[in-house]
């Protein structure tokens, strides 16, 4: 018999959180529903059933939510939770929002963790919103009421239970991606000429945490180096104006994309020569968890360059999927680009080694079996209570 998971959403469902779809897709024993506080524009579109409070947009919306998150109660959330068998929140603010419903119709709370949530040295209002102020004064709340808390990398659990999170409810379950046939362009590659430029992708939010301000300085240096590239970034976020400027000012070929779709962004990957993800350290001390779009570029054959930084070590087979750079040092970055870009054989090498890497490690099917397992694991448990 399929059981039911509720997969508890704050927003429903920016293009950035397109793992959730992916995740819930390839359940086989468990049937999704997915439940969101509201919806946001521009998001992933899916055939998934889904039930959103705020839905609209409209004033009486707006307070029903406003209503759900500062008392833990809504009989719309409540009514559509009831007869699962688990509820999946993704993010610890998020799952902190579902630890009430939990608790008032007795189904068990899993939580996945992804980086933010737990990888900050102090949470403010000024630079947080007060959900997270809440659901940091109150983690309790949250580490009572939920089963299991699945963390994306081992690096995000050492930083969660440092958070607060009980050890003994700590489990590591990588998110994988979609094994469909990557949008190989090897023929691209290999003809790469002077006449063509080499180019160069990064993916990911403009923030300070991903680091753009030190790929920019480093592709200045590969230019400098004599090299004819093209720099190309996917993604949005409030230093974009100060990175174009940045970029004009020192790069001679390079394009920002905006936010994109996933298969806009495979697209454009099946299109470039190297992966560039320097997300780093933050004076908050946050880092990034995993990097799950590292995956995806490796699984289309792409060499990964990267910041030797918080979970993205995990995310690469150092030397044979790509090059890990010390944080911060775009010396090492450009070494590894011009590397890769004159050094033909080491290039195949690394293009070659990375799909069976990703295979290996983060086929997305694989992973959700573990996390089914899990599912079972909490059900059993709970039922036994």
């Amino acid at each position: 018999m399929t059981r039911r998971v509720a997969i508890f959403l704050n927003q429903h469902l920016p293009l950035s959180e397109v793992f959730v779809a992916h995740q819930a897709k390839s359940l086989q024993h468990y049937t999704p529903t997915l439940l969101a506080c509201r919806q946001v524009t521009p998001s992933v579109q899916h055939d998934l059933s889904v039930h959103i409070l705020n839905k609209n947009n409209t004033p009486v919306e707006r307070i029903k939510e406003a209503l759900f998150k500062t008392t833990g109660k809504n009989r719309f959330l409540k009514n559509h939770v009831s007869g699962h068998d688990v509820i999946h929140a993704h993010f610890g603010p998020t799952g902190w929002l579902a630890s009430p419903l939990s608790k008032q119709t007795k189904i068990p709370l899993v939580v996945t963790l992804h980086g933010f949530d737990v990888a900050k040295d102090s949470i403010s209002l000024k630079q947080d919103g007060m959900m997270q102020v809440l659901y940091k004064k109150h983690l309790d709340r949250l580490t009572q009421q939920a089963s299991k808390f699945i963390c994306v990398s081992e690096y995000l659990k050492k930083r969660a239970i440092d958070f607060g999170f009980p050890a003994e409810k700590c489990v590591v379950n990588y998110m994988g991606i979609p094994l469909t046939p990557p949008p190989y362009n090897q023929s691209y590659r290999a003809n790469n000429s002077k006449k063509e430029p080499f180019r160069i992708l990064s993916v990911g939010r403009l923030i300070p945490l991903k680091g753009h301000e030190k790929l920019i300085e480093a592709v200045a240096l590969v230019e400098e180096a004599g090299h004819n590239v093209q720099l190309d970034i996917i993604g949005d976020g409030p230093l974009r104006d100060t990175l174009e400027k940045k970029a004009s000012a020192k790069l001679k070929n390079y394009k920002f994309w905006g936010g994109q779709t996933h298969n806009q962004i495979l697209s454009t990957l099946s299109q470039s020569n190297i992966f560039c993800h320097l997300s780093r350290t933050t004076e908050n001390g946050q880092s990034e968890a995993f990097g799950l779009v590292i995956s995806e570029a490796q699984w289309a054959g792409l060499p990964v360059v990267a910041f030797h930084s918080g979970g993205i070590p995990e995310s690469i087979a150092d030397g044979k999927t790509g090059i890990l750079c010390a944080e911060n040092n775009i010396a090492e970055v450009r070494d590894a680009i011009c590397a890769l870009i004159t050094n033909r054989d080491l290039y195949s090498q690394m293009s070659t080694a990375a799909p069976e890497f990703i295979r290996l490690n983060f086929d997305g099917s694989m992973l959700t079996r573990k996390l089914e397992t899990i599912y079972d694991e909490v059900i059993t448990k709970a039922g036994h209570q």
